[in-house]
């Protein structure tokens, strides 16, 4: 009977170290891309104000400027938001 404990305690620690591996897997994977969002991120905002600053005339550059990071605010606030309600 002894035996059969120990086998049935040593499958399930085989069991939980794997799912133990992919839950460290896939919060690997969910960093590296959170990095890479980050990354694609700033590249995005830097190179939109410089499409601003060609497309628009110097007198509007600050209110067309300014009018885009109120968007990228608003669009990141309203993802924390979804982040935080769906965590609760």
């Amino acid at each position: 009977m002894e035996k059969k404990d120990n086998a049935i305690k040593g499958e399930d620690e085989g069991r939980f170290a794997s799912e133990d591996i992919y839950r460290y897997f896939r919060f690997g994977i969910f960093i590296i891309l959170m990095l890479l969002l980050l990354v694609a991120t700033f590249q995005f905002y830097f190179f939109a104000m410089a499409a601003i600053s060609t497309l628009f005339k110097y007198e509007y550059h600050s209110l067309v400027q300014a009018g885009f990071a109120a968007c990228v605010i608003a669009v990141i606030v309203y993802f924390l938001r979804a982040v935080i309600l769906k965590g609760k």
